[in-house]
C-alpha cells in the first residue's frame, strides 16, 4: 500500500522593487549631475606657481600649452595655424562660460599670449589662467 501525499501549491516568494526603482533612479541622476561638474585635462602640464591664487574655476574648454609649445584643446592637438578657427567652432558647439588656460612653465610666453589673443580675436573675453600653489 503506498501512500499518496497532496503536494501544497507553493507561493514564490517575491520581492516588491517598485521602491526601490525611485531609489535607483534618483541615484543615477545624482551621479549624472556631479560627475559632469568640471573636466580635468590628461595632457601633463607643470603649471606655475603662485602666492596668491584665486578659487579654481572649471571650464567649458581647456586650452593646455605643453613644454614643447604644443597647443591642445580639450586634450586634442590643434596646429597653431589653426588654432584660432577650432576655437571658434568649439564656441559654436558649445555654450561657453569659462575657458581655462593651462600654460607649463617652461613653455613660452609668447605661445600663452598667442592663446590669449586667439581667444580674445575668437570673441572670448573671459578666461583663466591655471596656476599652482
Amino acid at each position: 500500500m503506498t501512500l499518496k501525499f497532496k503536494t501544497r501549491l507553493k507561493s514564490k516568494a517575491l520581492i516588491d522593487i517598485t521602491s526601490l526603482i525611485d531609489l535607483v533612479f534618483l541615484l543615477v541622476a545624482f551621479f549624472m549631475v556631479t560627475s559632469s561638474m568640471g573636466r580635468e585635462s590628461s595632457i601633463t602640464v607643470h603649471l606655475p606657481k603662485a602666492l596668491q591664487t584665486a578659487e579654481q574655476r572649471k571650464g567649458n574648454i581647456v586650452v593646455s600649452v605643453n613644454e614643447k609649445n604644443l597647443i591642445f584643446i580639450d586634450d586634442v592637438e590643434v596646429a597653431k595655424d589653426s588654432f584660432i578657427d577650432a576655437v571658434k567652432q568649439k564656441k559654436q558647439n558649445v555654450e561657453l562660460e569659462d575657458v581655462v588656460i593651462r600654460g607649463d612653465r617652461k613653455a613660452d610666453y609668447e605661445t600663452v599670449v598667442f592663446v590669449m589673443d586667439a581667444l580674445n580675436q575668437a570673441g572670448i573675453v573671459r578666461f583663466s589662467i591655471a596656476t599652482e600653489e
